[in-house]
C-alpha cells in the first residue's frame, strides 16, 4: 500500500479512498493488535471507489492508510469519515514501536467528546515536512448503512465549507419550520384532521433529516446517546405512517376499492410494526432498517396508485399533490438504491432525500394552500346559493304565509271553539268530581281535628279523599288512582263507587275486608271493557270505632306514618326521631287495587293512639314533585322531617304550611301529579 502523498494547494479536500485497503470483522471481535501484527494483513482489500457504501450491517470494518507530506513545511489536516450516525470510530497511528489509538467517537459517545465539533466525525491529523505516517481505523454500525469517505481538508478550506453549508442547510430547515409553524395556524383555525396530519409529517420529517445530517445530535439530544442511535430509525418510520394518514385524508381512502383500503391499511401496520422495532434492540431492530427503506419506497408507489386511480375515477387530484410524491420518490429511490450500492455517490447518498423533501414540501404546501383556497371558494359559493335559495324561500314563503295567515285564523276560531267545549266539559266533569268528594263539613263533623290538603294537577284529578260513616265506625282513606286528568278522575269514580258499595252494601267495617271488596268490585267493572283495562288505585284506609275509639288501618302500597312524643313498639316501625318526637311507619300491602297476578287478602293493623299522637296518610305526589335549587325530588325523608317540624301546630296551620312549602319547592317548575294528604290529631 504506497502512502497517499500531499501537495500544498489542493483542492478544498481530497479523496484518498482508493489508497486505502478495507477489511471486514463479521463478529467485530478483533483487535487493533489483531488487525496489525495477526497476520491478517493478506486478508485487506483494495478500495476502488470513493465514499464506498458498505450497505446495511453489523458488521465492523478496519481501514489501513498511509499518508505523506511532500512539502518541506509542517502541514494539519482534518480527516473526514463514516456518516454522521455511525455508531463508533477509533483512529489509530501505526508506528514501528506501537499501535496508538488517537481518538474514539461515534453516535456511542457523547457529542462532546468528537475531537472537533462538528456534525460528522472529523480528526485533526499533523504530519510534518517529509514526514509519512500509517493510520487504521475501525468503524462499526448496529444495522444502519456504513458509507466510508475518507477525505482530508485543509482547515481554511473546511471552514469556508462548514460557512456555505450551514447557510444552505438554514435554508433547508427554515423551509420546514416555516411550513409547520403556517400550517399549525391552518389546523387550529380550520380544525380539519388534514392539516394535523400534515403538520406532523413534516415535523416528523425535520427531525429525521436532522437526526441523518448529524444537526439533532449536536444541537437537541447532544448527551443521549440512545436517541442517537435510534432517532432515525423512529422518525423515519413516524413520518411514513404519517405521510400515509395525510394522503389517504386528502384522497378520501373510504372511496376506494376495498382491496385496496386493505392493502393499504396493511402497509400502515407493516410500518407501526417498524416503529415499535425501532424502540428495541437485536436483530428486530437490525431488520428495521431495511424494512423502513422498502416501506417507505413501496408506500410512495401505492400513492401514486391512489393519486392515478382518483384522477381517473373520481376528480383531477392538484398537480402540486402528485408534484410533491413524483419529487419525493425520485429523492427517496436514489436514496434508497445509494443504500443498497445500487448508485454509488456520496452526495446523492446525503442529499437525495433532503432535495426530494425539500421539492415534496413545496408542492404539497402549494397543494394545502389550493385546497384550502378551493374551500374557502366553495364555502362562499355555498353562502351565495343559500342566500339566493333564501330570497326566493321568502318569496314564497311570503304568499304562503299570507295565505296560512287566513287558515290559521280561520282554524285558531275552529280550536277555540272546540277548546271551549272541551273545557267546559271538563269543569262540569270536574263539579261532578266535587259532589262524589266529602264534603268540608263532614270532616269538621267527624273529624273536627283533621285537615285534607287537596291540590289536582288539572281541573279534574286521579287522586281522592273518602269519608264514610256507619253507625260504629268512621271510615276516611287518601287514594291514588292510576294517570291523572280525565282518564284518572274516570277510575277515581269506579274506585270511589267500589268504595262505598263495600261499607253500605256489604257492610263491612275492618279496613282490610273493605279493600279486598273493593278489589272485587273494581276488577268486575273492568272487566266488562273489551279492553285490557290495568288500571287502578294505591289507597292508604283508616277506621276508628266510635264505642272504644281503636284506630284500625289498612294499605294497598301506600302507607301511615304515625308522630307521637312517645317511644313504643306498638305505632309501627320507628322511622325518624327528632325534638323528642318520634315518627313511625307502617308500610302497606304491595299490591293495588285492581289487576293484580297472585292477589292475596289485605292486613289489618290496630293502633291505640292516644292524646298528643298524629296521624298521616297521602298519595305519592307530595314527595315526587321536582323543585329546589337543582330541580330534584322533594323525597319521603325531607316530607318526614318536613311533618315532624310542624307537628306542634293546629291542623288548619298544619294545613296552609304544607301548601306554601310545597309551592315554594315547586316554584316555576310543573306540578307533575296530584297531591292528596289528610292529617289527623289525636
Amino acid at each position: 500500500m504506497s502512502p497517499h502523498s500531499l501537495r500544498a494547494h489542493g483542492p478544498r479536500y481530497t479523496h484518498i479512498e482508493t489508497s486505502a485497503k478495507i477489511l471486514e470483522d463479521k463478529n467485530g471481535e478483533w483487535s487493533a493488535n489483531d488487525v496489525v501484527y495477526g497476520k491478517l494483513d493478506s486478508l485487506f482489500q483494495r478500495i476502488t471507489s470513493n465514499s464506498p457504501n458498505l450497505n446495511f450491517t453489523t458488521s465492523s470494518y478496519w481501514v489501513k492508510f498511509s499518508l505523506s507530506n511532500g512539502t518541506e513545511l509542517d502541514r494539519e489536516y482534518y480527516l473526514e469519515t463514516a456518516r454522521s450516525v455511525t455508531n463508533q470510530i477509533e483512529l489509530f497511528e501505526i508506528s514501528d514501536i506501537e499501535i496508538k489509538r488517537l481518538y474514539i467517537t461515534g453516535d456511542d459517545y457523547p457529542f462532546a467528546q468528537r475531537p472537533i465539533v462538528y456534525r460528522k466525525f472529523m480528526f485533526p491529523i499533523t504530519l510534518k515536512a517529509l514526514e509519512t505516517k500509517e493510520f487504521l481505523f475501525r468503524v462499526s454500525s448496529d444495522g444502519e448503512v456504513i458509507t466510508l469517505p475518507i477525505k482530508l481538508w485543509e482547515p481554511l478550506n473546511f471552514q469556508g465549507f462548514v460557512q456555505r453549508e450551514y447557510l444552505t442547510l438554514g435554508m433547508y430547515y427554515g423551509l420546514l419550520m416555516l411550513v409547520i409553524g403556517l400550517f399549525l395556524f391552518f389546523a387550529f383555525v380550520v380544525k380539519e384532521r388534514i392539516y394535523s396530519y400534515y403538520v406532523l409529517y413534516v415535523s416528523f420529517l425535520f427531525f429525521m433529516q436532522s437526526s441523518l445530517d448529524g444537526l439533532a445530535y449536536e444541537y437537541i439530544w447532544p448527551n443521549w446517546t440512545w436517541m442517537a442511535n435510534h432517532s432515525i430509525l423512529i422518525f423515519s418510520g413516524f413520518s411514513v405512517l404519517t405521510l400515509m394518514l395525510y394522503a389517504a385524508d386528502f384522497l378520501t381512502l373510504s372511496v376506494m376499492p376495498k382491496w385496496f383500503r386493505q392493502l393499504y391499511k396493511g402497509l400502515m401496520a407493516f410500518v407501526s410494526l417498524c416503529i415499535i422495532f425501532s424502540f428495541t434492540s437485536g436483530w428486530t431492530y437490525e431488520i428495521a432498517y431495511p424494512l423502513i427503506n422498502v416501506f417507505s419506497l413501496i408506500s410512495l408507489l401505492i400513492i401514486l396508485m391512489a393519486i392515478g386511480w382518483v384522477n381517473k375515477t373520481q376528480a383531477k387530484v392538484s398537480i402540486f399533490f402528485t408534484l410533491g410524491f413524483l419529487t419525493v420518490l425520485a429523492g427517496g429511490i436514489v436514496f434508497i438504491l445509494t443504500n443498497f450500492s445500487l448508485i454509488e455517490s456520496d452526495f446523492l447518498s446525503q442529499n437525495a432525500v433532503k432535495l426530494g423533501s425539500a421539492g415534496e414540501v413545496i408542492f404539497l404546501s402549494l397543494a394545502m394552500v389550493g385546497r384550502y383556497r378551493d374551500m374557502s371558494r366553495e364555502k362562499e359559493a355555498a353562502k351565495r346559493e343559500a342566500f339566493e335559495n333564501l330570497e326566493k324561500l321568502n318569496e314564497v314563503t311570503q304568499k304562503q304565509n299570507e295565505i296560512l295567515e287566513v287558515q290559521v285564523a280561520e282554524r285558531t276560531e275552529q280550536l277555540e271553539e272546540k277548546n271551549k267545549e272541551i273545557i267546559d266539559s271538563i269543569t262540569y266533569a270536574k263539579r261532578i268530581q266535587e259532589a262524589i268528594l266529602p264534603p268540608s263539613s263532614g270532616f269538621k263533623t267527624q273529624l273536627p281535628n283533621a285537615f285534607v290538603l287537596y291540590i289536582p294537577k288539572d281541573i279534574v284529578a286521579g287522586d281522592f279523599y273518602w269519608l264514610e260513616e256507619t253507625d260504629d265506625h268512621v271510615h276516611f282513606a287518601a287514594a291514588d288512582c292510576t294517570g291523572h286528568g280525565v282518564p284518572g278522575a274516570m277510575v277515581s269514580v269506579v274506585c270511589h263507587n267500589a268504595l262505598n258499595r263495600s261499607v253500605r252494601e256489604y257492610g263491612l267495617n275492618d279496613p282490610a275486608n273493605i279493600l279486598d271488596r273493593t278489589a272485587i268490585i273494581v276488577d268486575e267493572t273492568f272487566e266488562k271493557s273489551e279492553e285490557d283495562v290495568k288500571d287502578g288505585m294505591d289507597i292508604s284506609l283508616c277506621s276508628i270505632e266510635k264505642s272504644t275509639g281503636e284506630f284500625i288501618w289498612a294499605g294497598a302500597n301506600n302507607p301511615i306514618w304515625i308522630i307521637s312524643p312517645r317511644k313504643t313498639d306498638l305505632l309501627g316501625v320507628l322511622s325518624m326521631e327528632s325534638n323528642g318526637l318520634f315518627l313511625y311507619e307502617t308500610k302497606a300491602d304491595k299490591q293495588p287495587i285492581g289487576k293484580y297476578p297472585n292477589r292475596e287478602d289485605y292486613n289489618s293493623h290496630r293502633f291505640k293512639l292516644e292524646s298528643g299522637d298524629t296521624i298521616f296518610i297521602f298519595s305519592d305526589g307530595y314527595p315526587d314533585q321536582f323543585g329546589g335549587e337543582k330541580g330534584k325530588k322533594y323525597k319521603s325523608k325531607r316530607f318526614k322531617e318536613y311533618l315532624v317540624s310542624i307537628n306542634g301546630l293546629s291542623p288548619k296551620e298544619q294545613r296552609i304550611a304544607l301548601s306554601n312549602e310545597f309551592e315554594t319547592w315547586r316554584g316555576e317548575l310543573e306540578q307533575i301529579d296530584d297531591v292528596c294528604v289528610i292529617g289527623l290529631q289525636f
